[in-house]
């Protein structure tokens, strides 16, 4: 029978251990929030803490993409009085510390994720969900007490969470959160491409996104990752000496479908190497298969972990974790399955994500991609021709000294914005608007739920104050915000 406390989902490991480990974890992380507060878990996360940051024994909190989760270890009563002190500042958030904790949130300058998965997560799926941990939003000197406490309310509450308890439950146990029905997630169409791609940025190393299918008895899936973030670390790291952070990260979807970022950082000077080889462990993975070594390296990294681990919590976690995203349950696993995996399958599950895959390099070294048949694209979508409307271009000083101001022109039309830039034609539904920033120095910056960003003011553009007076006009005061401080006097 499933054990409850206080509403919360309890998942306990009746170990032998006189300490007490804890994990307290929400169905809620920076995908769900919107452009105005991104930042929002994060903020709430150092509220929460800050309660508690006295007690002498081992404590941490982590935000990703999308979960929240709240550790500690030691004996069962500290463990206890940390847990009840969690969901107490939960349930009223102690939003008066907010412009303290805004200072600490601008010095600790975190990524939810690593910045080229942040990148391709924004490719994907433009500037709402996943794609948030790309953006810096109103930065936390712009979020209020209002948006955190009616965050905390809806997200954090009794259905949304799940306890994991190892050693001793603690006496006296209270984990006074809200109740009421768990919050649906937002689902969001992903970018879609006619073959592989890749984009460029300036972030110094290589990666690439693939869209692979999730919960098969074999977990295919999971192997096919494991040999390709193995093939890539031996050839960045190990042979060529390129990188020391290789790794992964991963988005489930309501589809069955998991978005697997597998990247890998570049030392100065090593950009194309590293986008060669990661271009190339996918490629050949993909036609060829592992090798026998590196299937079975990732066989015995199984093993280990059934070994190691609580297989059926491990199990019962993950079953809950689909039920409170609301994807479809997985088959069970199956070891004696995952064992007889042979090279020619993990091949298949990588050859299949091929057409929708995005890689990443930097723009100089973008070839890695395009030679072995990845076509080069902007960041956001673009296509078409301008729509009929009002045009504006840049100043005339622009034009005289900008080969960019000479091919940009924005266009105000009845159903939204467009802009041609040497890109291509970018358009801007009005119901397509993510957010609209207002820059430190004045300029109305807009960001379209596509992806798509762009600035418009009368500084930019002759006329351009009436394109911002037409966004007023059109766009809910809700989706504006102003520029972080911080930011603005980082620039």
């Amino acid at each position: 029978m499933p054990q409850y406390l206080d509403g919360v989902r309890l998942l306990h490991h009746k170990d032998q251990q006189t300490t007490t480990d804890a994990t307290l974890t929400f169905a809620v992380g920076a995908q769900d929030e919107t452009l105005p507060t991104v930042g929002i878990a994060h903020a709430l996360e150092h509220l929460v803490m800050s309660t508690v940051r006295r007690l002498p024994i081992t404590i941490d909190a982590t935000v990703d993409t999308t979960t929240t989760s709240f550790l500690a270890s030691g004996s069962p009563a500290r463990v206890g009085e940390f847990l009840n002190g969690i969901c107490a500042a939960l349930s009223a958030p102690p939003v008066e510390r907010l412009e303290v904790e805004a200072g600490v949130l601008a010095a600790e300058d975190g990524w939810v994720t690593h910045p080229m998965a942040a990148l391709l997560y924004n490719v994907r799926y433009g500037n709402r969900g996943a794609g948030l941990d790309w953006l810096d939003g109103p930065g936390p000197d712009g979020l209020t007490g209002d948006q955190v406490i009616a965050f905390a309310r809806r997200w954090f509450t009794a259905d949304n969470a799940v306890l994991q308890l190892t050693g001793p439950i603690p006496e006296g146990l209270k984990l006074s959160l809200p109740t009421g029905g768990r919050p649906r997630h937002g689902r969001y169409a992903a970018r879609s491409f006619d073959g592989p791609v890749a984009v460029g940025f300036g972030i110094p190393g290589a990666a690439v996104l693939l869209s692979l299918p999730d919960g098969d008895a074999a977990r295919t899936s999971v192997l096919a990752t494991d040999v390709l973030q193995q093939r890539i670390e031996e050839m960045c790291r190990h042979v060529g000496g390129h990188s020391y952070v290789v790794d992964s990260d991963s988005v489930h979807q309501p589809d069955g479908t998991t978005d697997w970022v597998l990247y890998a950082e570049a030392r100065e000077g090593t950009e194309d190497a590293v986008a060669q080889a990661v271009a190339e462990a996918l490629t050949d993975l993909a036609a060829n298969g592992p090798s026998e070594e590196e299937l079975r390296l990732a066989l015995d990294r199984f093993d280990e972990e059934r070994a190691t681990f609580d297989t059926e919590l491990s199990a019962e976690f993950a079953a809950l974790r689909r039920e409170l995203f609301d994807e479809p349950e997985a088959e069970p696993l199956d070891p004696d399955r995952v064992r007889a995996v042979r090279p020619d399958e993990l091949a298949a599950v990588l050859r299949a994500a091929l057409p929708s895959a995005i890689g990443y390099a930097t723009e100089e070294s973008l070839e890695q991609w395009t030679k072995l048949g990845f076509q080069a694209v902007p960041l956001c979508p673009v296509g078409g021709e301008l729509p009929a409307g009002q045009e504006f271009r840049p100043h005339r000083v622009a034009r005289l000294f900008s080969r960019e101001a000479r091919e940009m022109t924005l266009v105000l039309a009845p159903d939204g914005l467009a802009i041609r830039d040497n890109d291509g034609v970018h358009r801007l539904p009005w119901d397509g608007v993510a957010g609209v920033m207002r820059a430190g120095d004045g300029t109305t910056v807009v960001f379209g739920a596509d992806g798509c960003v762009f600035p418009v003011s009368g500084d930019l553009y002759r006329g351009g104050a009436k394109v911002v007076d037409e966004l007023e006009r059109r766009v809910d005061r809700s989706l504006w915000f102003k520029e972080s401080r911080f930011k603005a006097e980082e620039d």
